[in-house]
């Protein structure tokens, strides 16, 4: 009997458990590539059963437009995205988080310009005929 019992493959008490979150990557991509990074965005992630509102709701400061969430729990989301500073942009997705997907969203944001001193003049019309100034009403 103590033969069989040395013989025997060992068994394990338990198996090795499977992990139920993942990491999601938020990529911003914008159209020209001289614009301006995103400063921060906030994040919120809410359940699609309504069970577990807001369960990631911070603001991330991307890396190179990019933003790379640890241990979003497995599901069906409503996703918020709120872009702050120069791009004021909203997007809003409802999509699964979970191993068979890819868990990586890409967002275009929309070009925006920025005013520098010395490199853009707006182009500014005045008709002097037509100002205020230079229309003298006699008042009686």
């Amino acid at each position: 009997m103590l033969v069989l019992l040395f013989a025997a493959n060992t068994a394990s008490a338990q198996r090795k458990r499977v992990q139920d979150s993942v990491n999601v990557v938020i990529k911003l991509h914008t159209r020209k590539p001289q614009n301006p990074r995103v400063d921060s965005v906030l994040v919120i992630f809410d359940r699609f059963d309504r069970t577990g509102a807001g369960v990631i709701r911070k603001i991330f400061h991307p890396v190179n437009n990019e933003i790379t969430i640890p241990q979003v729990p497995e599901g069906r989301y409503y996703i918020s995205l709120y872009c702050l500073g120069l791009h004021r942009e909203y997007f809003n997705d409802l999509t699964w988080i979970n191993k068979r997907h890819s868990n990586s969203l890409d967002y275009n944001i929309a070009p925006a310009e920025e005013y520098v001193p010395g490199t853009f003049t707006p182009v500014i019309e005045i008709d002097f005929t037509n100002l205020a100034i230079t229309n003298f009403k006699s008042f009686r």
